[in-house]
């Protein structure tokens, strides 16, 4: 097995081709730098470089290991980080990434009942609708993503949570003329300037199928939203003006509700979420095991 001054050390002169240009990166001596690529050799047990004046070129073997090694000095780094995370007792920390529905529907409860058993968990929440999911959790960017996963590639040891759905509501300002009618279809809601957050395809499919289907329909979903943004502190603020109206859930206007300035719009025919929750199973952290289990009753 190579040692990280090995290793380090024949990277370095594969991707410069040049002892001492090799030699500067790893801040070593030429001197050093050869001891160390003979090291390499030795612990592979065959030639790496072809040794030439100014120059030294991958033998074959060497470039059928590169590959091998990139791969290896990966799998140190994420070592080396995961033992820092144990020194520093991060294992009391938790890295979520979410939609902008989920916030206030499924974390702020899930992560306030983590709290109360394990008060030094420590949560980062990171909320945008353009996430990749699957990517940031299998690169450990983040340890659970909750949000809209309607398409989940295939992938290892990924835990998925589904969520039951739960009706989209729209809201407006109390004196917004959608109020007026018995019942509010959803064609009539994108008369009028409409905020929301990014509509990636499978919502704009399921609107387009909500709208009766057809190209008219389709038309129409290509030019929502007029204002786009995942925070919705600033959607929400858009309903002090008597023209917007803001899609999302119930808890989203909840305190602009109670104070009277926005009423709730129930459409028909209405429109659902679609969330699941998903995390990597290899990992051992007690603290994304708790919020798991807070989310799960959630989900129930």
């Amino acid at each position: 097995m190579l040692n990280e001054k090995s290793l380090s050390a024949f990277l370095n002169l594969a991707d410069t081709g040049n002892f001492q240009d090799a030699a500067k990166r790893m801040g070593v001596s030429n001197a050093s730098l050869s001891r160390y690529v003979a090291m390499a050799e030795d612990q592979v047990g065959f030639p790496l470089f072809h040794r030439k004046r100014g120059n030294s070129g991958l033998t074959r073997k060497g470039q059928e290991f590169l590959p091998i090694a990139r791969k290896l000095q990966s799998e140190l780094q994420t070592c080396e980080l995961q033992i820092a995370n144990i020194r520093s007792d991060a294992g009391q920390a938790v890295r979520i990434g979410c939609g902008p529905l989920t916030p206030r529907t499924l974390i702020k409860p899930a992560m306030q009942a983590a709290l109360q058993v394990s008060p030094g968990m420590r949560v980062s929440v990171s909320v945008s609708a353009r996430q990749a999911p699957i990517e940031m959790l299998e690169n450990r960017e983040i340890d659970i993503y909750v949000g809209d996963l309607t398409h989940t590639p295939e992938t290892e040891n990924i835990e998925l949570m589904m969520f039951e759905k739960r009706a989209v509501v729209f809201a407006a300002h109390v004196s917004h003329p959608l109020h007026d009618a018995p019942v509010c279809k959803l064609r009539d809601v994108f008369e009028y300037p409409f905020a929301s957050p990014h509509l990636h395809k499978h919502w704009r499919a399921a609107l387009t199928k909500a709208l009766g289907g057809n190209e008219e329909a389709a038309q129409k979903v290509r030019t929502l939203p007029q204002i786009e943004s995942d925070d919705y502190a600033f959607l929400a603020s858009l309903l002090d003006d008597s023209a917007f109206v803001v899609g999302g859930m119930p808890e989203t206007f909840s305190e602009l509700a109670s104070s009277g300035s926005v009423k709730l719009i129930e459409t028909e025919p209405q429109i659902t979420w679609n969330i699941c929750a998903a995390r990597k199973t290899d990992l051992d952290q007690p603290a994304v095991d708790l919020l798991w289990q807070k989310l799960r009753k959630l989900a129930m």
